[in-house]
Formats: structure tokens, sequence, C-alpha cells
């Protein structure tokens, strides 16, 4: 993390901005087309597990107490 921080000068950071906005209108005036990446998790779900509703009440009792 940088705290927030740039790792480049503010007008280093406007030139890339302008260089990429630049590149965006080139592509779309000669009209390269999008490439299509495949995805590896093309089609895979995650398994969620189900939650004890139980738990959820205690839990809101918990952040009423709190307040």
């Amino acid at each position: 993390m940088t705290g927030g921080s740039l790792f480049y000068s503010p007008k280093k950071v406007c030139d890339i901005i302008i260089a990429c906005s630049m590149l965006h209108n080139l592509a779309l005036r000669r009209q390269v087309p999008f490439l299509q990446e495949d995805d590896p998790d093309d089609g895979v779900v995650a398994a969620v597990e189900p939650v004890d509703s139980d738990e959820d009440e205690a839990d809101k009792e918990d952040n009423d107490n709190r307040e």
C-alpha cells in the first residue's frame, strides 16, 4: 500500500493519462478489435456454505447492545 501517495509526480500522471487517451482514440479510429481474453474461471461457480440464521440473530443483538 502507498498510503494514498502517488508513485509519480502529478505532471507524470497527467502525461500517462493523456498518452492512454491518445492510444485509446487511435485504436477507435483505426477500428482495432477488442481482444477477448479467456477467463480461466469461466463456468466455474464457487461453493457457498449456508449460514446458520441463529448466528445472524446473535450478531444483530450484539450490535444493538453496543449502540
